[in-house]
């Protein structure tokens, strides 16, 4: 039980409704405790003080917020998050960074990340796990090549407040965006060309697997900056076979897919395929494409390639971008390394 009897009104007031992890202990019998000894020294009717009933009040909306948790069973503290699934099982998730998701939130561990989807979206979490489980491989070898690429389900669990996807991840891996947004939303067309290469050949599988992923993004993609891989681990809440009824989409997704597509609502791989060059467009700095020849962002026919419209085969498309795209904005292949690490990130 922690002393809070010791904190001072200002010290309490400072606390977000949202947090009360920072005041109360998670389990709730210790909470209640907790509570009566914070009734016990702010009550009106014990500490008369000016102020005291506002700091009386705002304790009570922190322990109702605490008990919601509680018996939502996500409880989460600085680097750990404690889940109760509702069959009575308890599971601690260490993390590094949170980041917030259109359908809940995202944890990243060191070999590990979590994501939580809000309860009302429970039909994407079952298609996310369906899509997965079904991942198809003609053979160990074709296994072993596009494995990397593909989420490794190591738990999934239930909790009063959502559904909980734990994935496995290499230590080296680390959040897309999170590069991103660590390089000053700009990244050297060097490694842009590294990265789209790695998504399309992953857009290959996926064609073969006849599937549209339809979220291939740089908040669902993580990068290996020293080994130049990637893996798709977020996003497949929205995936479906081509040609069968998407359920929905991230707004990028519905910004820069084909028209038609998006008008027929159905799963298509040009929907992946364009994404990929936006994807590109927006680490060179700009997802419109409107300011990168002006600003030189990349070689010519890297720029080019980005801002056209996507075709309808995969494999056609990284062809093109292997043998003609790349050799004539780079020449030679050399590798070039990507000075960042997990450690600068998280």
């Amino acid at each position: 039980m922690n002393d809070v009897t010791a904190l001072s009104a200002e010290v309490l007031l400072a606390i977000r409704p949202s947090e009360p992890e920072r005041l109360f202990t998670g389990d709730e019998a210790v909470a209640h405790q907790e509570f009566r000894a914070l009734a016990s020294r702010w009550h009106p009717d014990r500490c008369p003080d000016a102020g005291t009933t506002g700091v009386f009040q705002h304790v009570n909306r922190l322990y109702d917020a605490a008990v919601r948790k509680l018996r939502g069973g996500i409880w989460q503290t600085p680097g750990l998050l404690v889940l109760r699934a509702t069959d009575g099982a308890t599971y601690k998730i260490r993390y590094r960074k949170e980041r917030a998701f259109e359908l809940g939130r995202l944890f990243i561990g060191g070999e590990i990340v979590a994501y939580i989807v809000a309860k009302e979206h429970a039909d994407l979490f079952g298609n996310a796990l369906q899509v997965i489980d079904r991942l198809p491989c003609a053979d160990p070898r074709m296994a072993a090549e596009v494995g990397g690429y593909l989420p490794e389900i190591v738990r999934h669990v239930e909790t009063g407040e959502g559904r909980v996807l734990v994935l496995r991840k290499t230590p080296d891996r680390v959040l897309l965006r999170d590069v991103l947004d660590h390089c000053g939303g700009r990244m050297d067309a060097r490694h842009v060309a590294w990265i789209v290469s790695s998504l399309l050949n992953l857009a290959c599988y996926l064609d073969y697997a006849r599937l549209a992923h339809n979220a291939i993004l740089a908040d669902t993609w993580f990068v290996s900056p020293p080994q130049h891989t990637g893996a798709l681990l977020g996003g497949w809440w929205y995936a479906v076979r081509q040609g069968e009824r998407m359920q929905a989409a991230p707004a990028a997704t519905v910004q820069y897919a084909p028209f038609e597509v998006m008008d027929r609502r159905r799963g298509d791989i040009r929907t992946d395929l364009e994404l990929i060059r936006a994807l590109g467009r927006e680490l060179l700095g700009d997802a419109t494409g409107l300011r990168l020849e002006r600003e030189k962002a990349a070689p010519r026919p890297m720029l080019d390639w980005l801002r056209l419209p996507a075709g309808d085969s995969a494999l056609r498309d990284y062809q093109i971008w292997t043998n003609r795209v790349l050799k004539d904005s780079f020449g030679k292949r050399r590798f070039v390394k990507l000075e960042v690490a997990a450690e600068d990130l998280y």
